[in-house]
């Protein structure tokens, strides 16, 4: 429980600092317009979304349909539920252990997992998305072992794991990954338990709750003639490059630049607080850490192998170790796959597991001085932890977060509500899916990506971008230069705008907490058209 709340408590430090990342809020693509909807069922003349991608279920967006009525979307009501389910994974993970190996490699492993940073930031901001994920697989392995255990209604707990397993598929099909990573290692590993414990009988009984839970999937793909997996190309290419990712993902460091900014310059126009203050002194004293101490750990649990050979912990680490390597082998030779956090991070928490299973059983061995020896090495280990998260915390104080994670987005939102919730098109991605989710559908969005990206246009270009500039109350927005997601996209628009016959006049620009300019807000004239008369102030 301590450790539950230790991770709810780090991450409600973390909660309001970020903005919203497009991909973080893509689920309220098929709750509010413009609505876009890739999978759905007809229930009395209703469209029930069934999938917002051709591989990402709406399992999360139809939970938060519901919380959504009762607390309009922020950021609080957007990243606390998701906060709630990594503390009940970092339980359930818990109970893995306790109910495998005991009750002290349960301890270090809830405790490295709690602070774990990568965890920690990945679960809270849910870019991937991975929260449900880690629920689902953590919860569904829990299950299986107490099938094996329970003497009454075991086969109850083997359809409640293969039922979550079935949700982590339709959540996001990528959870084959670790589901068939792990299914390889069962088999590898207990061969013999595996062979006793499998009957007809449970067999069906497993694969009917897998199709229960996987069944939005299973129609998608019936309708679609398998797009899910259609479009999944495969290659060796960066393979180097996606290993040394692992290594920055496990020892903390691959979200520094990405969630926040590297030191630009720009100064926050608020003092900081009493917990920032103290979070800016931890980094200064401890000489801002940005890598933890993982890797080491893993790689010492590794070497204790012979050491605990003759333990239960050997089979458990060797369950995990060939869980992880076959997940991240096939998501290392999947094109545009295994180079981000987001994909990586599936592998939590067999990291950890290794590590507790090892050092819990190494710590038995060492009899009189075991435990003393283990509490110190985890203390060490989380508190590495610890630095790291400061260190991305005293980041957002100092430097904030870049255009893709900007604060700046919240006053945009507003600044749009108060002109009156013009027609808005947006020349830059990342931007669409934030406005959509904090104008809870109000705003009438339209997207010209594709237009920004283009140095020369077709006549269906030109087409587009004049019914873009038809109307005279329509606002474009974008990045500033130097912000763009796309490079050059606001000024390419620009210049399309100029051959059409008009000139770009600037409404206001949006500044983030940092005083740093992020957002441009503009409409485009004709020669001797009246300028504006209301529109988005300057923030």
């Amino acid at each position: 429980m301590a450790c539950c709340l230790l991770f709810l408590l780090l991450g409600l430090v973390v909660l309001p600092y970020p903005g919203f990342q497009t991909d973080e809020v893509l689920f309220s693509s098929v709750i509010y317009e413009p609505r876009y909807l890739e999978g759905w069922v007809q229930i009395f003349k209703h469209r029930v979304p069934t999938m917002v991608m051709s591989y990402i279920g709406s399992l999360k967006a139809l939970l938060y349909i519901g919380l959504f009525k009762l607390w309009p979307p922020s950021p609080w009501s957007v990243r606390l539920p998701v906060i709630v389910a990594g503390a009940a994974t970092v339980w359930l993970f818990f109970l893995l252990l306790r109910d495998t190996l005991g009750r002290r490699a349960a301890v270090a492993g809830a405790a490295m997992l709690a602070t774990d940073t990568t965890f920690l930031l990945t679960t809270t901001f849910d870019w991937g998305p991975v929260a449900l994920q880690h629920l689902l697989l953590v919860g569904g392995l829990v299950l299986l072992v107490r099938s094996q255990r329970v003497e009454r209604r075991p086969n109850l707990a083997l359809a409640g794991a293969f039922f979550l397993f079935g949700l982590g598929l339709w959540d996001k099909a990528i959870f084959v990954w670790m589901l068939s990573g792990l299914g390889l290692a069962l088999l590898v590993v207990y061969p013999r338990e595996l062979l006793r414990a499998l009957s007809l009988r449970r067999v069906v009984i497993a694969l009917t709750a897998l199709c229960l839970g996987a069944t939005p999937l299973i129609i998608y793909n019936a309708r679609s003639g398998g797009a899910t997996f259609a479009g999944a190309q495969y290659s060796g290419e960066r393979f180097a490059t996606k290993a040394r990712f692992l290594v920055h993902a496990l020892d903390g460091s691959s979200l520094f630049g990405y969630v926040v900014r590297e030191d630009t310059g720009h100064r926050r126009s608020e003092a900081p607080d009493s917990l920032e203050r103290i979070s800016l002194a931890a980094s200064d004293a401890a000489g801002r850490p940005r890598i933890n101490l993982l890797v080491p750990a893993l790689a010492l649990a590794v070497a204790l192998l012979p050491f605990i050979w003759r333990t239960p912990a050997r089979r458990v680490v060797l369950f995990a170790l060939i869980g992880m390597a076959v997940g991240w082998l096939q998501m290392a030779l999947t094109r545009d796959a295994g180079g981000s956090t987001h994909h990586v991070v599936l592998l939590w928490p067999f990291p950890h597991l290794v590590i507790a299973a090892a050092f819990a059983a190494a710590s038995r061995r060492l009899r009189r001085f075991g435990l003393a020896a283990l509490a110190v090495v985890l203390a060490v280990l989380c508190a590495s932890n610890l630095l790291v998260t400061n260190e991305h915390l005293a980041q957002f104080v100092r430097n904030g977060g870049p255009a893709i994670w900007t604060d700046a987005v919240y006053p945009l939102a507003t600044a749009l509500e108060e002109a009156g919730r013009p027609p808005v098109t947006v020349l830059d991605w990342g931007i669409v899916d934030c406005l959509r989710i904090l104008g809870r559908g109000r705003l009438p969005l339209h997207q010209a990506i594709d237009l920004a990206s283009k140095e020369t246009l077709n006549p269906a270009d030109r087409r587009s971008l004049d019914w873009s500039l038809s109307s005279p109350q329509r606002v474009f927005v974008s990045h500033t230069e130097g912000e763009e997601a796309i490079p050059g996209a606001g000024v390419r628009f620009e210049a399309h705008a100029r051959q059409a016959g008009f000139h770009k006049q600037l409404l206001g620009v949006i500044h983030d907490r940092h005083r740093r300019p992020v957002f441009e807000v503009s409409r485009f004239r004709q020669a001797g058209q009246a300028p504006a008369t209301s529109a988005p102030a300057r923030r």
